[in-house]
């Protein structure tokens, strides 16, 4: 029985990781997990790595102490595994990954020696450039740790110009300064330059948080394990965190938890530079800047001076141009102006890019997504950890997630007095985002019994407000213990976080965070997707349906273009562009022409053009509201709005006249635009309605009965169609069309260098015809002046609107195609193969005869008037029929014609049959065109 059991637990535990699964995000790559672990820049990469033991010899260890171990060459030894990537050495001990993880720049490497103290075993003594030595034992394979040796050695050159500004970088960190000033003995070694609080004070009173005891606790921590590059972090480092940094060494100590310092080494001037470059220029980000900056800690001097707004300023201006995606975003300049008290300019910056980059990811946005995910987070932990007070909660309907988002989104510098929330942001940068949590746990664990007796949020709110107000009151005033007495309700907070809730672990973050993303970004996604859409300037060719597809594609092809979701872009750039006209426009997507470089050329011009002509407010992209507005004019069903619309295209200078190389540009354009009908893969009207001619002639000359009355025809299965047949004379169209358009633009256009006006209707080249000046006028009409350098033309928009109303295929076009070729309803996003478009027309008429049912009764209406008509002509006007041809063969052959057609035309006017003559023409031989039956049909009714 117990094996069933075993098995009946497996497959439970099977399909519960099979649903978890479908919540986890992307798993991370090896490098990704190394680089996020060590806070790395991104950069860097696993070269090597192999196990090793590592012990540590500082120079400074055994200076005046008597005790020390290394005066009998004696050290702890760690046995873990090493890491050499393009700029560091990382070792970790394999205990508990913590009693021993040294992050070590290769810079800082002034000799490395080989030695082998087996004939297995290798070693390296390596030394640093304050002496220090580190002794690293290679354990596996001798041909493993050959080629790490030899990995190291190739980095330790590449790094060599790096080493130059090894120095000048150690001026900047207050912990070289200790070493030098107190044991090196150096003269004349000055503090480096630090935050605003060297100037202003720090908050807090420095007797109460014991700045000088913690300042020389450091001072030992660093003399015996190393100092800012080359620092090793063991559990007495997470001590000496929880107990407090001094604020002298905070901004440094900072660096190193968030890994900034890296950054600020391997960019040196970056800061500087960025700053530079873009100096003078305006944003929008700058203009949200200065809003907030007289809003940032007011409670602190330095921001209500110029020298505190100015270093604000400098920072959140140089992050808005180094991470234009974000910019800026309020409660930014809160973090800014934290970290500014204890840093430099240069280091604050490279701190609050790692900490958007890593720690609270999607905190800063318009949408503030990361934020949002973590009260959703957060609140799953009070009610899984506090249920009777999230039933309470619940109960009385009050929104825990509104009381909580400034807590996280300021990291709680907004919430509590300062003193106390750097000691939270110090915890923060060591164990990451879940000390937000177990701090804000704690805050709700402590006020239990209070927050019990609100009924309403601004009581709830109220009852913390106040708890934070006293937190350097003793929380045990009635004990009679002294030192109970002495604990702050700060103190308290610090147990309670991080003693009761020390089971919520970053695994428990990250898979709370997983469980709710989708829900999270749907929400914003469709928050967002309402909003702007309320904002959508008017459009009369686009339902509200049509908008909100075209949103999603919108949005959709901003994210693919990127790789990856992000809910901050909101404007199109051009790679974004095209592959959102190939979703919605059949003339944009792929077919085989796109693999010739010339159409590619064509194509690129036309979408660029249209790109710009939409892009109103001419930053380079394009935002939902130019998008929108460009498809509405385009799906226009207004002829003369379409023909004005493609003209402005090309019309840069809006002067309504296009020269010589736009009317070039305008004519390729219209070849791209109609490419995927003459090539066949679209069919326009024209052209179906020629195949439904074409099978209603069929369907007569077969023989078969058809009842004019009948709403549809069935058509026979075995009728065919000869797609290549259509195809060519569709194609054959097409061609016709562009060549007779770029011809007439040339024959119509006017020349600029004629003086005065000519008189086209005299074409005699007698001298009474004109003056020598006119006759090289039109001598100059007559040249081709589309390959005529010498005399500029232009085509203004009147011109252009006759020629393609005198060309029916483009006419046609403009007045329909273009607009039918555009899915906004229904967005198509697969791309038809080569005569698809054919075949499912015919597929469809033969589906449903409606279509054809009306030309066949045309047909036999026109057939049958036809018959009538001719024998009442002849029963009864037979001898009038004969004086007429007796008279015209007495006629010259000249005027024959024409006499013959105005007689014809005024017998058939008489008897009142003109109605008769037009079906009469209508069903003549099909050789003659649609044009010219319509001529014909003029002449006859003008006569």
């Amino acid at each position: 029985m117990s094996l069933f059991d075993t098995i009946r637990q497996k497959a439970a535990s099977v399909s519960f990781l099979d649903k978890l699964s479908d919540n986890v995000s992307p798993a991370l790559t090896r490098d990704e997990k190394f680089r996020k672990e060590y806070h790395l820049p991104e950069e860097e990469c696993i070269i090597a790595d192999i196990n090793a033991d590592l012990s540590y010899f500082s120079k400074h260890n055994d200076l005046n102490r008597e005790d020390s171990q290394k005066k009998d060459g004696l050290a702890y030894v760690f046995s873990g595994r090493i890491f050499l990537s393009p700029h560091y050495l990382v070792f970790r001990d394999s205990f508990d990954k913590t009693s021993c993880v040294l992050i070590l720049n290769i810079s800082c490497i002034r000799r490395v020696e080989r030695s082998s103290t087996s004939a297995h075993a290798l070693s390296l003594t390596i030394t640093l450039y304050s002496g220090t030595r580190i002794i690293v034992q290679f354990i596996g394979l001798r041909h493993n740790s050959q080629e790490f040796s030899q990995a190291l050695k190739t980095q330790l050159s590449s790094n060599i110009p790096q080493t130059k500004l090894l120095m000048p970088f150690l001026d900047s960190c207050y912990s070289e300064y200790l070493i030098s000033k107190n044991i090196e003995k150096r003269p004349n070694v000055t503090p480096p330059p630090a935050g605003l609080g060297q100037i202003y004070k720090y908050p807090g009173n420095p007797n109460i948080s014991k700045e000088r005891p913690k300042l020389k606790l450091w001072f030992d921590y660093f003399r015996e394990n190393g100092k800012n590059l080359t620092l090793v972090k063991n559990h007495f480092f997470q001590k000496l965190i929880r107990v407090g940094v001094p604020n002298r060494l905070r901004g440094e100590i900072w660096e190193l938890c968030c890994g900034s310092i890296y950054s600020r080494f391997q960019n040196p001037g970056y800061y500087a530079n960025i700053l530079e470059e873009n100096k003078g220029k305006l944003s929008l980000a700058i203009e949200e800047i200065e809003k907030d900056l007289n809003r940032s800690l007011p409670e602190y001097s330095a921001y209500h001076d110029e020298e505190g707004i100015k270093r604000l300023r400098n920072v959140l201006t140089a992050y808005s141009w180094k991470n234009p995606e974000i910019g800026y975003c309020q409660a930014m300049n809160i973090l800014v102006a934290a970290l500014l008290i204890f840093m430099t300019e240069e280091q604050a910056f490279w701190c609050l890019s790692c900490l958007c980059d890593n720690y609270i990811q999607g905190y800063y946005s318009k949408t503030m997504y990361g934020t949002l995910l973590d009260q959703k987070v957060f609140e799953s932990f009070v009610e899984s950890k506090m249920p009777v007070l999230w039933d309470h909660i619940n109960r009385n309907d009050i929104q825990l997630s509104i009381i909580s988002l400034p807590w996280f989104l300021s990291l709680f510098f907004t919430a509590m007095p300062l003193p106390y929330a750097f000691r939270i942001m110090d915890i923060f940068l060591v164990n990451g985002p879940v000390t937000l949590f177990q701090v804000a746990l704690g805050v709700l664990k402590v006020n239990g019994e209070d927050l019990l007796e609100a009924d309403d949020d601004g009581m709830f709110i109220a009852i913390l407000k106040s708890y934070f107000q006293t937190l350097e009151d003793s929380a045990h005033p009635d004990s009679s213990d002294t030192r109970y007495k002495q604990i702050n309700r700060f103190q308290e907070l610090l147990v309670v976080a991080f003693k009761e809730f020390d089971i919520i672990t970053g695994a428990m973050v990250e898979r709370e965070r997983n469980k709710h993303r989708k829900d999270i970004m749907h929400n914003i996604e469709s928050f967002a997707k309402r909003t702007q859409l309320r904002n959508i300037t008017s459009v009369r060719n686009l339902s509200a349906n049509d908008i909100s597809n075209l949103y999603d594609a919108f949005y959709q092809c901003i994210e693919t273009e990127k790789g990856s979701k992000d809910t901050e872009k909101s404007r199109m750039e051009f790679a974004a562009f095209c592959q959102f006209l190939a979703r919605i426009c059949d003339w944009c997507k792929y077919c085989e022409s796109d693999d010739m470089p010339g159409f590619r050329k064509q194509k690129r011009q036309f979408l660029k053009k249209l790109f710009n002509y939409w892009d109103t407010s001419k930053l380079g992209d394009l935002s939902l509201n130019d998008v929108l507005a460009g498809l509405d004019s385009l799906l226009s069903e207004d002829l003369m709005v379409s023909i004005n619309n493609y003209f402005a295209l090309y019309d840069v200078d809006k002067k309504g006249e296009l020269q010589r190389e736009d009317i070039l540009q305008l004519s390729e354009g219209l070849l791209f635009l109609t490419e995927a009908w003459r090539n066949g893969r679209y069919v326009d009207k024209i052209t179906q309605s020629r195949i439904e001619d074409d099978i209603a002639d069929s369907l007569i000359e077969s023989g078969g009965k058809v009842e004019s009355n009948l709403d549809t025809i069935e058509l026979p299965s075995g009728v065919e169609i000869d797609e290549e047949k259509y195809r060519s004379e569709q194609a054959e169209r097409y061609l016709k069309a562009a060549s007779s358009f770029l011809q007439r633009c040339f024959e119509y256009a006017r020349p600029l260098d004629l003086a005065g006006d000519i008189d086209l209707l005299d074409l005699s080249d007698s001298e009474e015809a004109g003056s020598d000046t006119k006759k090289k006028q039109w001598d100059s009409l007559k040249a081709n002046a589309a390959l005529d350098p010498i005399h500029p033309m232009v085509l203004d928009l009147a011109t252009f609107r006759m020629i393609i109303l005198a060309e029916e295929t483009y006419e046609l076009f403009f007045a329909s195609t273009l607009r039918e070729s555009i899915h906004v309803s229904d967005l198509v996003c697969t791309s038809e193969t080569h005569g698809t478009a054919l075949r499912s027309m015919f597929d469809g008429l033969l589906a449903d005869g409606r279509r054809v049912a009306n030309q066949v009764r045309r047909r036999v209406d026109s057939v049958a008037t036809r018959t009538s008509g001719t024998s009442e002509i002849s029963g009864e006007s037979s001898h009038g029929r004969d004086d007429i041809d007796d008279f015209l063969d007495d006629q010259n052959e000249e005027h024959a014609d024409l006499l013959k057609s105005d007689i014809l035309g005024l017998e058939i006017e008489n008897e009142g049959s003109k109605s008769v003559m037009r079906r009469s023409i209508e069903g003549s031989t099909s050789t003659k065109s649609f044009q010219e039956k319509e001529e014909n049909l003029i002449d006859f009714e003008t006569v």
